[in-house]
């Protein structure tokens, strides 16, 4: 079987879950960046599956191979992402409707159905319970590390990049909000460089570039730490939300979709956002931002210190909830119904 992923952190580590269900299950699987006409005539090859961004730019390629492929009856599955609407010079020049979608969140189908886009499945993405468990071990000598470093802090984790639907200059705002109120925390970044600025002379630490460390190492320190802080606006899925509850690890979000219809109020600390925004995304999406004022962000966090540091019982009640919610989420319950779509019981 060939899988054809969009070179991005979050789509490679779950198409290594959709190969590792696949190996479960006895078939061998190999990534490929583009699909021939060859490795679909090539008898060894049963399947294939495009794992992309749902615009032109991304899986355009893929429109022929498909089309071939389903032709001489050989199973076929793209399985996408997209944070917002994709715009009608997307749809209108190009083969796109030509395509039948399964979304990776409801919010990604209904964004697609709205611009007259085929989807035929919605399967949510996943996580694996035994490397959590792993990591959540090696999280324990993360957490020593960090008392030693911070001790007595409150200890707030960003994983991701710095762009736009990030949002990192409401972190910035809200974390400089919470300075100017308390000294008891400390706000740790995995990001780009180029986020220094925006966190001047304020409580945080970089640790690493994003996409530099191994996603094992990066579990480990979510695992780590007291909280995730996750201060989007925009999200296909919203992957970190769901990582993080695997470690047993609370997050503080927005709450908007698609990342309502994972997380859960009754263990990670969400407030509501205030307007939606359409934004220009090049030729081909409108992102949909789901703006609010970092004051919420910061109130949020202030509210996250006080649990932990005032009631330890309700915080660890919050860690256990998030670790047995996070497993519905396992990917050898939620992968087979990908699976399907590709002949694979």
């Amino acid at each position: 079987m060939l899988i054809s992923p969009l070179k991005a952190v979050s789509i490679l580590n779950q198409c290594n879950l959709i190969r590792k269900l696949l190996a479960l299950k006895g078939y061998d699987s190999e990534y490929k960046s583009t699909i021939s006409i060859y490795d679909i005539r090539n008898p060894d090859n049963i399947a294939f599956l495009w794992v992309t961004l749902a615009t032109s730019q991304f899986v355009g390629d893929a429109v022929f191979p498909y089309l071939y492929a389903n032709d001489m009856g050989k199973p076929v599955g793209v399985y996408v992402t997209i944070e917002g609407l994709p715009t009608r010079a997307n749809i209108v020049h190009s083969n796109l409707p030509r395509l039948e979608f399964i979304a990776n969140s409801l919010f990604t189908a209904t964004n697609l159905r709205r611009v007259g886009l085929k989807v035929i499945d919605v399967v949510h993405h996943a996580i694996d319970p035994e490397l959590s468990e792993k990591a959540m071990k090696e999280g324990g000598e993360v957490r020593k590390w960090l008392e030693s470093e911070y001790p007595g802090k409150v200890k707030f984790l960003y994983v991701g990049r710095d762009d736009p639907r990030k949002a990192l200059s409401k972190l910035a705002e809200a974390t400089r909000i919470l300075k100017g109120k308390r000294d008891d925390f400390v706000v740790l970044l995995v990001t780009n460089e180029g986020a220094r600025e925006k966190f001047k002379d304020l409580p945080v630490r970089f640790l690493w570039p994003f996409g530099s460390q191994p996603f094992k190492r990066i579990l480990s320190l979510m695992a780590g730490v007291d909280y995730l802080v996750f201060p989007s606006v925009c999200e296909g899925f919203g992957l970190p939300v769901l990582e993080a509850n695997s470690v047993a690890t609370p997050v503080v979000h927005c709450w908007f979709p698609p990342l309502s219809e994972f997380s859960s109020k009754e263990f990670n600390f969400v407030f509501n956002y205030e307007d939606e925004v359409l934004v220009r995304c090049g030729r081909a999406q409108y992102w949909i931002f789901h703006d609010y004022p970092p004051e919420w962000l910061a109130g949020m966090m202030d509210y996250a210190i006080e649990v932990k540091k005032n009631d330890p019982g309700e915080y660890e009640d919050y860690r256990v909830k998030a670790r047995r919610h996070a497993e519905e989420w396992d990917y050898r319950k939620v992968y087979p119904r990908l699976l399907k779509h590709l002949k694979v019981e």
